[in-house]
């Protein structure tokens, strides 16, 4: 192990898919202590080895496969790979987690990190066993779905314990929203790497490890984990992911209205109760799961045993594969929306913006500006389950009209002259729920280094924090006001810097330290998350350090896209949000207002030290960070 009593492998692996080559090198403990591993390491490498300008589909680009210092400990929910690549969706810095087992995996067989480059001459897969490396033939697996992949690997190498990251026919035919998928279930959805690993021809990576991952303070480490599960007793939001999984969230979000459904043409949705997280429950659930080491368990096993579309047996459903494939398409039929989101996990796409250029066309085809012609003669409207099936399965071949699917929303808006109904921020798509009643999310989803995401920051934080709070931690009550904005552009740069140390470290977000009490998301998502760190790896770290190291990352990520011409013009959320007020739900008639949104943006540079003119981080920024 080196210099690394405990945590850490100590080594990370490189690969050349030209030439073939595969070397190893030490991971550098100044590297560790200032990146800490997942999204930092990859972000940082991504950061060095990449010339802007690069076609990410080319053989310049890398892909990172990164596991953080607590993946392959006791250490509950310490199961997220990070996937990262520039992205062939974005054009900015592009990254994917994924659960499960393969990050553990990697680390039992002594890497803490993968670095690809460049492209093979034919298909492979890499085979990664106890500190060895090789690339081998992988013709005889090109074009098969996930599961075949999987079931043919195991079957080759003899062994039913092996991890496998693997890509589908979506990646393999550069679907710019391919994704990569991890022992069959857990999906890496967001940005396109699984494109990147096509263009590399690269079908799979296969690990197996029977070396230990050491504890440097065995004892300081199980009196820590113990205090972390002391801290999940009774919190109410971890009990809802353990009784409905992540589709707990559907009523909410009917509740507040924000489900930007029909293409953000509507906040609610008639007949919610036919897709809520009972009506998956009572219908479909087969098994409850959970990630290595989850106390949570949020993850569900469904089957469609009756009708035209069984037997279905797949993982979820997710509330992002709800409001993805039923909400935003509108349709409301629960067996339709499981069998979409199985497809789009057996070829291997991101079901978000497969949903959301399927619901964009739908808006397009209604307002008569696509063609029954255009659309391979289909019927494309709203609610349409069987014109939703038959386009999931056009898009990973790039057949018909599933050929400009296959491209995302924003190349479609700018082929088909209709920028307007592409919803998308930095080229990926809007996710999760529809922010026009509340700005804090808006914000979240506008600066998100990967393109809108609900998961790069915190914006919730505002729903739940207490007057007293918000004035000691972040200057001023007003930050407890749910529609205020005095105080939430430093809160949302705040909540960037935290919720980044999950990724960090190899934490889900979700069971590490989600919880609606403020004191608590210090307490375990800070304090006890340091406090993990340091018994596991001896490394020294204090809590306003780690901190420090979520926002270095983030800073890393904000150059990378500035190198690519993403300025103050790319964190803005879609126009039709500052333009169409929200047509129903409790939110009716919010819209986002412009000057009202440039204050809460200059606050949010003001936090973070960046020029509030071009959103780029200042010199003495950097400098106080230790970056370029």
């Amino acid at each position: 192990m080196g210099v690394f009593a405990g945590g850490y492998a100590g080594q990370i692996l490189y690969v050349d898919l030209t030439d073939g080559s595969v070397q190893k090198g030490p991971l550098d403990r100044d590297f560790a202590l200032n990146y800490i591993g997942g999204r930092g390491f990859s972000s940082r490498i991504l950061f060095d080895g990449l010339k802007s300008g690069i076609d990410p589909l080319s053989p310049d680009n890398l892909v990172i496969l990164a596991a953080g210092p607590l993946n392959g400990t006791p250490a509950p929910s310490a199961s997220r790979l990070i996937v990262a690549s520039k992205s062939p969706l974005t054009g900015a810095i592009g990254d994917a987690s994924s659960g499960g087992y393969w990050a553990p995996e990697l680390k039992y067989a002594g890497f803490d990190a993968i670095v690809l480059r460049g492209r093979s001459a034919m298909p492979v897969y890499l085979w990664v066993e106890d500190g060895k490396a090789e690339l081998r033939p992988a013709k005889h697996l090109w074009g098969l779905r996930i599961h075949e992949t999987n079931d043919r690997l195991k079957e080759e190498i003899g062994d039913d314990d092996i991890h496998i990251l693997a890509i589908g026919p979506g990646g393999e035919n550069l679907v710019r929203y391919a994704c990569v998928v991890t022992d069959e279930e857990s999906v890496g959805g967001r940005t396109g790497v699984g494109a990147v690993l096509g263009s590399k021809l690269l079908k799979a990576v296969v690990v197996r490890g029977t070396q230990d991952v050491k504890i440097a303070d065995p004892r300081r480490f199980k009196e820590a984990i113990d205090a972390y599960r002391e801290t999940l007793a009774g919190e109410v939001w971890t009990e809802g992911l353990r009784r409905l999984g992540t589709p707990n969230l559907v009523a909410h979000r009917q509740k507040l209205g924000i489900w930007g459904a029909k293409n953000f043409q509507r906040a609610t949705i008639d007949q919610w109760e036919k897709i809520s997280g009972e009506a998956f429950r009572e219908k479909f659930l087969l098994k409850v799961m959970g990630c290595m080491g989850c106390m949570v368990r949020c993850r569900r096993y469904s089957v469609i045993q009756e009708g035209p579309l069984g037997p279905t047996y797949t993982k979820g459903p997710e509330y992002d594969t709800i409001n993805a494939l039923g909400a935003k398409t509108y349709v409301t039929d629960p067996a339709v929306i499981l069998r979409a989101h199985f497809l789009c996990d057996e070829f291997g796409i991101d079901e978000q913006t497969a949903g959301s250029t399927i619901a964009m066309a739908m808006e397009l085809y209604e307002r008569g500006r696509l063609t029954k012609d255009q659309v391979d003669g289909a019927e494309l409207v709203f609610g349409n389950g069987e014109a939703l099936l038959h386009f999931i399965e056009k898009i990973p071949f790039r057949k018909g009209f599933g050929d400009l699917l296959a491209e995302g929303t924003r190349i479609m808006g700018q082929r088909l002259d209709a920028d307007y109904y592409a919803i998308h921020v930095k080229g990926l798509e809007v996710d999760a729920s529809d922010p026009r009643s509340l700005p804090t999310r808006a914000l979240t989803y506008a600066v998100a280094t990967r393109g809108s995401c609900h998961l790069r920051g915190f914006p919730y934080i505002d729903e739940f924090i207490k007057p007293e709070e918000s004035a000691a931690f972040f200057g001023t009550p007003a930050v407890s006001e749910l529609h205020g904005l005095e105080g939430k552009g430093r809160m949302v740069a705040w909540s960037e810097n935290w919720i980044t140390i999950a990724n960090l470290m190899g934490l889900c977000v979700f069971a590490w330290y989600r919880s609606r009490s403020f004191p608590m998301l210090i307490k375990r998502g800070l304090d006890l998350a340091n406090e993990v760190f340091v018994a596991a790896t001896g490394l020294p770290m204090r809590g306003e350090e780690l901190l420090r190291c979520g926002e270095r990352v983030y800073n890393v990520e904000k150059l990378f896209n500035v190198r690519e011409g993403f300025g103050r013009e790319a964190d803005y959320p879609p126009s039709r949000f500052f333009e169409e007020p929200m047509p129903d739900g409790p939110g009716k008639g919010s819209k986002l207002n412009r000057d009202d949104y440039d204050r809460l943006l200059d606050e949010y540079y003001e936090a973070r030290g960046w020029d509030k003119r071009t959103g780029v981080p200042t010199p003495e920024k950097l400098a106080s960070l230790g970056l370029p």
